[in-house]
């Protein structure tokens, strides 16, 4: 049996039809066919069911697809192993959230092309679960922890989130009049200004699922948002504020004490008719996580400490 074979299998599993499966692999549909049939008559069982165009796995096929899967991983590990296992050379793909990679690590990477000149950092700026056990990136960051064990995790460092707006926002509205921009995309962002509005009666200026968007909207004046201090202190005409007293913060050291906000969870807003306090700042932690097989590769192990450095030196992120 050749070993190349399983991954024309797997892949016409996902795929589903010869022409895609071949768009994906880079070669012509026949030569698809070609290697399924060989892959059937090797292990003497009915892979799929032809239903015209569609290849639909057999209960014969879906008992082998997992194992197949598990093949093809454990060969892209071993070749991974074999060519570049002690070399500081090569690409590392990183998954980051897109805020993160552009104002941490985009600022960061000429010092890491001078490290390592011979290391690509590919950096995906992306908030969703990139899959590690099917490598779709060698490092993830994550505003999460993921809860599967087998994954190797290490607490970067915490951001902390509280509320601004710009100067003369505050100058030219009245505290009566002063309005939420809204954040999306964030659970626990999103459930902390709903406290907000639903207990100090606040109404929404603007809304997005861009964290950018949310804090280009602040400087343009259109409301004050709840933005990680990180982004926030790059423009000194945001100033933190509390929307409870409807007052500027002047000490930001106070109103990041742990003892007066340490809950960094979403704040359950249904579970009780009693009025939940509501933080005026709250620290997230960010996780760097990595697949152990990777772990073994000196340059993914490289660009992980260079990641960690980046955290360190990173001010608003402690």
């Amino acid at each position: 049996m050749y070993w190349d074979d399983l991954a024309y299998f797997v892949c016409l599993v996902e795929k589903q039809t010869l022409t895609a499966c071949a768009e994906a692999m880079n070669v012509q549909h026949s030569t698809v066919a070609r290697r399924i049939d060989h892959l059937e008559q090797t292990l003497g069982v009915n892979l799929f069911d032809r239903l015209g165009k569609r290849y639909a796995l057999t209960i014969e096929g879906e008992r082998l697809y997992h194992q197949a899967v598990t093949v093809k991983n454990e060969i892209a590990i071993f070749q991974r192993m074999a060519i570049d296992q002690n070399a500081l050379q090569g690409t590392v793909v990183v998954s980051a959230p897109p805020v993160w990679a552009n104002e941490v690590l985009i600022p960061a990477l000429a010092d890491c092309r001078q490290q390592f000149p011979d290391i690509v950092v590919s950096l995906s700026g992306d908030v969703s679960m990139s899959n590690l056990h099917q490598r779709e990136a060698d490092i993830a960051i994550r505003t999460r922890r993921p809860s599967q064990e087998d994954l190797v995790i290490r607490t970067l460092g915490s951001s902390t989130y509280r509320f601004y707006a710009h100067k003369d926002y505050l100058k030219d509205t009245v505290p009566e009049q002063w309005q939420l921009i809204e954040f999306q995309a964030n659970a626990r962002v999103l459930t902390w200004s709903q406290a907000l509005i639903k207990q100090h009666a606040y109404t929404i200026a603007f809304s997005t699922n861009d964290l950018y968007m949310a804090c280009h909207a602040t400087r343009q004046k259109i409301g004050f948002a709840l933005l990680p201090d990180f982004l926030a202190r790059q423009y000194p005409k945001l100033v933190a504020l509390d929307p409870i007293n409807r007052e500027t913060v002047t000490d930001l050291e106070t109103h990041s004490s742990a003892d007066n906000y340490a809950a960094a969870e979403p704040l359950q807003l249904e579970q009780s008719d009693t009025p939940l306090p509501i933080p005026l700042a709250q620290s997230y932690p960010l996780y760097l996580v990595m697949h152990p097989d990777v772990r073994r590769s000196a340059r993914v192990r490289a660009v992980a400490d260079w990641l960690i450095d980046c955290s360190n030196r990173l001010e608003g992120f402690a």
